[in-house]
């Protein structure tokens, strides 16, 4: 083809992409495989160390199985010669007890503290599970007082609420679910049932009662010291100068400063509580729990245990360690 001035023109041809040109789309081309390279290395990134962190969790989790089955065979061991020595001790101890048992290495500290050492549920009166409430919880007056009867409705036979306590009526008017059982507390949990009482007051009350002591008052050479706390009405002085005459075995112990109609008459009773705790690690200790009874088992044993709690860790200072 030629065009009016005689010169060839070629059909369809297209401009040839510069050399500059050519450089800058190579150059794009090579900066978005840079991107999506790093893009990979971040993703990878994420993945190895997601991998690192489940297989640090799990290490972990595998360890703390270890050192709870590790802390249930050591304070079993432990627990077992505490009972036993309870058992063979002459005349039977008439207060808490501690003593430490060495295993393969590994100091057991135990404390046995007998059931009358804790106030009962199904036993205290009005107003000792008033100072329950204030010296414990920190509640007002009023605010414990309200608690305490409503304890008291909950375990009484009949349907007529104390003045500041609550039977059906009132449970149903607040919306809850469940009612007064109008019986035993079978155990500390059931305390969560009465009215008013939710799962961060119960953990605070938790270590100061039990369901397991048919005292209605607490025998304060038996109590351990948060307990004693209670019976001398929150003064620390009071609690020291008991505290340190009992574990000195000291005989005929003062208790005239402590409220009188807190306290509990007669022997220990034979239900113990009996804790064994062991260092797992620094600033670590773990704590194996068990409620028995002093009396002859269905398999021969020369104890029954009526509840065993799980191990649970604590944290202590370096010092206590």
């Amino acid at each position: 083809m030629t065009d009016r001035g005689g010169g060839q023109v070629m059909p369809n041809m297209l401009p040839v992409p510069s050399r500059a040109r050519r450089c800058a789309v190579s150059l794009r081309q090579r900066g978005l495989a840079l991107v999506a390279v790093l893009w990979i290395v971040v993703a990878l990134g994420i993945l190895v160390g997601s991998i690192v962190a489940i297989a640090k969790s799990e290490i972990r989790a595998a360890q703390i199985r270890v050192q709870s089955v590790r802390t249930v065979a050591l304070g079993d061991a432990a627990i077992q010669l505490a009972v036993l020595d309870w058992q063979n001790a002459a005349p039977t101890p008439d207060r808490l007890m501690r003593a430490v048992y060495t295993f393969d290495g590994v100091d057991v500290a135990v404390e046995i503290v007998p059931a009358t050492g804790y106030i009962n549920l199904n036993n205290a009166q009005e107003p000792l599970l008033q100072a329950l409430f204030m010296t414990a919880a920190g509640l007002s007056a009023d605010e414990a007082l309200t608690l305490a009867q409503r304890v008291i409705d909950w375990r009484d036979i009949d349907d007529a609420p104390m003045p500041q306590g609550a039977e059906a009526e009132q449970y149903f008017a607040a919306e809850v679910s469940w009612r007064p059982r109008n019986g035993r507390f079978l155990a500390p949990e059931d305390l969560m049932q009465v009215l008013g009482v939710d799962f961060d007051l119960f953990a605070i009350i938790s270590p100061f009662v039990t369901a397991w002591s048919g005292a209605a008052g607490v025998n304060p050479l038996a109590a351990p010291e948060t307990v004693l706390g209670i019976l001398c009405g929150g003064d620390a002085s009071c609690v020291a100068r008991i505290a340190t005459a009992r574990d000195a075995g000291e005989i005929g112990i003062d208790t005239t400063m402590l409220e009188q109609s807190y306290l509990a008459t007669g022997n220990v009773g034979n239900i113990l509580h009996v804790s064994a705790s062991l260092p797992v690690e620094p600033g670590l200790r773990a704590v194996r729990e068990r409620w028995v009874q002093l009396a002859a088992d269905v398999d021969g044993s020369p104890w029954k245990t009526l509840r065993a709690e799980p191990v649970r860790f604590v944290a202590v200072s370096r010092n206590e360690f």
